[in-house]
């Protein structure tokens, strides 16, 4: 780990240490209440409320390289997430405003940018057009983020080392392949390197651009730990920071952590894993390259299925929420976040213990993670997916899958609720039997409210009509 003598400091005053002699290191030179100062503002933005993975935590993971460039990268790559803390956070204000407007995500850029000499290296590096006010919104976080660290670091570093780590935070733009031209992510950089610094030598180029991509796929690290339920506890964290309502512990409702945990169902389904890692001139290697977007593919590939049994249960949650009066939180149905760990009440304990059938493999790695969980606890989620597993146990696969599909359908209203719980096995023409009879039956147990509105899908059945 990074300044390993210092451990015991807190984050604030790591934080003054390493741009401290990240500064030194390349030969700059700063007034100790101007270091104050910039420590200060990164802290305060990295703490904001919002963050949950984009955070302290997640800049350290980089701070184990004595290469100051990399330091500062690794302290200013995510400052500005406009998505996550709702426009600019509060300490950038005031460094920002006169060069930009923002709506929203909509970002447009102010005449005094255009006199800006970081402005414009910038636009250099990230391959912008800097007389257009409008810039597409693509690698717009990296971008203000670059641009964030030029101000605050003007007149304190040379150029080329500003450019450094700009073109480390440009890498970072994640899930890139060849441009239009048939460059990798690499050639691009270098390209714009050279053009940006052309008195520069062609081995220092080189450097830079090793160094970039190496950062950038450090960045992306965790789709590369072989053990996917690591991946997923850090993944999971990007939910609170993306869905604002999973903040609030306990009182989001079904369709709320429904939608979340859809979002990032069809995100990994959007990811190319070859376009996850990069190389540039044999760095990694074609071997190590190949290794990592394997591990990718393979964490992708279980991450995809986890969500799918995850969203089957809440599916069922939801539509049968649907027609008992509506939408409600997740704990009506559920019970409280730590239940299972307790003597509370929660809907697993209404449910028939279910052995292990045997088609399914106990030791397969989404069987794993349902039963045992992610490896971290969750600030909105259980661990593990007692009820997800239940249904794994329960259902034989041609009818898990058949509900799998179904509830997709659902999702994009193309199934109602009573259309989508009719595909489960027993509950056409008559009285819902099976799986669905004892989820309902426990539903009514942890929802007494509603019960009147349950009652009748076990005496009358549930119909496609």
């Amino acid at each position: 780990m990074y300044y390993t003598e210092d451990m015991k400091k807190g984050y604030l005053h790591q934080l003054i240490q390493i741009l401290l002699d990240a500064i030194h290191k390349l030969d700059g030179d700063i007034d100790p209440l101007d270091l104050e100062r910039m420590a200060v503002l990164v802290h305060r933005v990295m703490f904001h409320k919002t963050r949950m993975f984009h955070s302290m935590e997640h800049v350290f993971g980089f701070l184990d390289s004595s290469d100051p460039i990399v330091a500062l990268a690794a302290v200013f790559h995510d400052l500005v997430y406009l998505q996550v803390d709702e426009g600019l956070p509060l300490p950038l204000e005031d460094l920002l405003n006169p060069y930009l407007q923002i709506e929203g995500t909509k970002v447009t850029f102010l005449p005094p940018s255009l006199e800006s000499k970081e402005f414009q290296l910038c636009c250099s590096l990230f391959g912008r057009d800097s007389s257009s006010p409008l810039t597409p919104p693509s690698g717009m976080n990296e971008f203000l983020s670059g641009f964030s660290f030029c101000l605050i670091l003007k007149g304190k570093l040379p150029p080329l080392h500003l450019g450094s780590v700009l073109l480390c935070i440009e890498a970072t733009i994640p899930f890139r392949g060849v441009d239009s031209e048939g460059r990798t992510v690499g050639e691009v950089l270098e390209a714009r390197a050279r053009a940006a610094f052309p008195e520069v030598s062609q081995g220092t180029i080189k450097q830079m651009v090793h160094r970039a991509i190496e950062f950038a796929n450090r960045d992306v690290q965790d789709f590369s730990n072989s053990d996917t339920g690591a991946f997923l506890s850090n993944t999971w964290k990007l939910l609170p920071e993306t869905n604002f309502t999973l903040r609030n512990r306990g009182s989001f409702s079904i369709q709320e952590y429904r939608r979340a945990l859809y979002g990032m169902l069809n995100f990994f389904r959007s990811l190319d894993p070859e376009r996850i890692f990069h190389s540039y001139r044999g760095k990694p290697s074609e071997e190590e390259l190949r290794d990592l977007r394997e591990i990718a593919r393979t964490n992708l590939t279980l991450s995809i299925q986890y969500l799918r049994a995850k969203l089957l249960a809440v599916s069922i949650l939801e539509a049968l929420a649907i027609l008992s009066g509506g939408d409600a939180p997740m704990a009506l149905f559920m019970g409280d976040l730590n239940a299972s760990q307790t003597d509370s009440e929660c809907l697993i304990r209404f449910l028939p213990t279910l052995p292990f059938p045997p088609w399914l493999q106990e030791e397969h790695p989404v069987v794993r993670l349902l039963r045992d969980g992610r490896l971290e606890e969750s600030s909105f989620d259980l661990r593990n997916s007692p009820f997800a597993l239940w249904l794994y146990k329960g259902l034989r696969p041609e009818e898990w899958g058949r509900l799998a599909v179904g509830m997709e359908r659902f999702f994009r209203g193309e199934l109602t609720a009573e259309a989508f719980l009719s595909l489960f096995p027993g509950s056409l023409n008559g009285q819902a039997r099976g799986p669905l009879a004892d989820i309902v039956n426990a539903s009514i147990r942890m929802a007494p409210t509603r019960a009147g509105f349950l009652q009748p899908l076990l005496q009358k059945g549930v119909h496609s009509t």
